[in-house]
């Protein structure tokens, strides 16, 4: 039985902000994070289900926000984000003064001056970076783009960090503990970024019959020296990483299709213990 889908949200290049692109429809790559490192189950409960409690931004996530906003868009983050007086929260009146502080500051990031110093340093070390700054030119930054699969008819989205004019090539920014070659190697492993370029260069291909020949990231240390690293996506390493992304999201597919959502229980398997613990 084919399914026809409605067909209604606008493709291409579409401006919208980071938190109405998070909240709204496509299938993104942290879709395909979700499904893959946990069960359809957790997926549903993220993403598909309509009673699901309204998502909190976590700390760790505003203050890469942040970082993300200093560095790419300097102009706006001093707009968006604000630094807290060092208030004691420990007290009642230094409760009080912090919740003041946030209704006078609706809309606002709130950062403790020791992140606000961070992000600050993080974009000035970024922004007198040799190599670094000049990757940064010529381009947008936060450009939101919407296809509708071919495969599938289901709508699929990405959002590049920075993306350079006539689409040549792609700035993922990450801000890490270490941007040493092996420790970001790890991160990238654990946090599958290498699956960001083959989902997203998917998506302009299906849009425009072309994708960017080139994916940077760009990786910037959270304390100083704030010290940078530059590394790129290798083309067999893209083209591995498009079959595992092709798989993450058939299986959101194939679970939406069928309305079934299970969790690990399929059968009764035996427990493998980790190596470690059979020594």
């Amino acid at each position: 039985m084919s399914i026809t889908l409605e067909k209604t949200h606008p493709t291409g290049l579409v401006e919208i902000t980071n938190d109405a692109y998070h909240a709204g429809p496509g299938i993104s790559k942290s879709h395909l994070d979700a499904i893959a490192e946990q069960s359809p189950l957790h997926y549903w409960y993220e993403y598909e289900n309509p009673d699901r409690p309204p998502r909190e931004e976590t700390e760790a996530l505003c203050l890469g926000s942040a970082i993300h906003s200093a560095i790419l868009e300097p102009d706006l983050f001093t707009k968006n984000y604000i630094a807290s007086p060092p208030f004691n929260r420990r007290t009642n009146d230094g409760k009080k003064m912090f919740a003041d502080f946030c209704e006078e500051n609706q809309g606002k990031g709130i950062l403790l001056p020791a992140e606000y110093d961070m992000c600050i340093a993080t974009r000035d070390a970024v922004h007198r970076h040799p190599v670094a700054a000049g990757l940064l030119r010529n381009g947008r930054a936060e450009q939101s783009f919407y296809a509708y699969d071919q495969e599938t008819g289901e709508l699929i989205k990405c959002r590049f960090d920075f993306l350079h004019d006539g689409g040549g090539m792609a700035i993922d920014l990450k801000s890490a503990n270490s941007a040493a070659p092996a420790r970001f190697a790890k991160d990238a492993a654990n946090f599958r970024y290498d699956i960001a370029p083959a989902w997203y260069f998917d998506v302009l291909r299906q849009l425009y019959g072309e994708r960017p020949k080139h994916w940077v990231w760009l990786v910037v240390e959270k304390e100083p020296p704030y010290a940078v690293g530059l590394y790129y996506a290798r083309v067999e390493d893209i083209e591995r990483a498009h079959n595992a992304a092709r798989r993450d999201f058939m299986r959101i597919v194939n679970c939406r299709r069928a309305n079934d959502w299970p969790d690990y229980a399929h059968n009764i398997d035996p427990l493998e213990l980790p190596a470690w613990a059979k020594r």
